[in-house]
């Protein structure tokens, strides 16, 4: 089990782009949820409750076998071919908390 910490950023003015590749982003984290390697995901918008004001990005916290397997994952990442990620940050992450 390795964890990583992704933290994507998005574009100004992605917003049309980001909802249209939306269905196939979220097919992808369900594929990885259902696989039980999805620790968790979501959208960091710019105004909570408000998803028309836009997002900052997503964060994904998600096991991966290696960081080869990860950029592997990402390449099809369906918000970067959409151009709404500006980039993409990956860290190694250790889960404290919650235990079990």
């Amino acid at each position: 089990m390795a964890l990583f910490i992704i933290t994507c950023t998005d574009k100004e003015g992605t917003l049309a782009a980001r909802l249209a590749a939306r269905p196939a982003h979220l097919a992808r984290l369900e594929k990885l949820d259902a696989e039980g390697r999805l620790i968790t995901a979501g959208p960091m918008p710019k105004e909570q409750g408000n998803p028309e004001a836009g997002f900052y990005g997503s964060t994904i916290i998600a096991d991966f076998d290696t960081r080869a397997a990860l950029d592997a994952w990402l390449s099809d990442e369906p918000y970067l071919a959409a151009g709404v990620y500006s980039h993409i940050d990956v860290k190694p992450f250790i889960k404290a908390f919650p235990k079990g």
